[in-house]
């Protein structure tokens, strides 16, 4: 747990906490660590959901499975973001969603409902991360909104266009890398994978767009 202490400190959940105090929290929270490898899974879709997971290193895809095995990408998650955050808060709700280690990822693992109640132990910090939990909660309900007013547009064209528009705001760069390659955009969208990268070459041939990889460019309209 040491070894990771600075990354924890630094984290969005832990703004704000001093190191201190933080080190007695976590005592107070049952805090552990795992390692979780490619392809293993944090939860399943089904799973009653009742601890608070924070990316230390590492790439977590949120996703969910159809009926009939499609697979759909909800999120792509990374170092001090949350997995689920909104699951765990909303209790006793089976889970939606599967969350799937794609790059070997450290993952801290804490109890929910001792973070969340003022404890025995005089834990002065347990508003301060109460308030940060919203202030995460929050930023997860923007992001879904960007997807969905991606994913809602008409058009395999719009859906592309809404989505890069979206990461060149976030990134504050019409120069920018996804962290998706092509199939896994094309889940994410809801889309065909072959027509998402016919679509790509035609929007490159109008000089709208440059890419290479997972690398865009925005170029400006005539």
């Amino acid at each position: 747990m040491k070894n990771y202490l600075n990354k924890i400190k630094n984290s969005p959940l832990f703004l704000g906490i001093s190191e201190a105090e933080l080190e007695r929290m976590l005592k107070c929270f049952n805090a552990r660590i795992k390692i979780y490898q490619p392809e293993e899974f944090v939860i399943r879709q089904g799973d009653m959901v009742s601890k608070i997971f924070l990316i230390l290193d590492g790439e977590i895809s949120i996703e969910k499975d159809t009926y009939w095995g499609r697979r759909m990408i909800i999120r792509r998650l990374r170092e001090n973001e949350n997995i689920a955050l909104s699951l765990v808060a909303s209790k006793n709700i089976e889970s939606n969603i599967n969350a799937v280690c794609t790059k070997k990822a450290s993952v801290l693992i804490l109890d929910f409902m001792q973070s969340c109640s003022i404890c025995e132990n005089a834990c002065m910090h347990h508003g301060v991360l109460i308030r940060n939990l919203f202030k995460i909660l929050a930023k997860e309900n923007i992001e879904l909104i960007e997807k969905i007013e991606s994913v809602s547009q008409k058009t395999i064209r719009d859906k592309l266009l809404t989505y890069l528009s979206n990461e060149s705001l976030k990134k504050n760069s019409n120069n920018f890398e996804i962290c998706f390659n092509r199939q896994e955009l094309a889940d994410f969208l809801n889309i065909d994978r072959s027509a998402l990268s016919f679509e790509m070459s035609k929007l490159k041939k109008e000089g709208l767009i440059d890419y290479k990889k997972n690398r865009f460019l925005l170029k400006g309209l005539d």
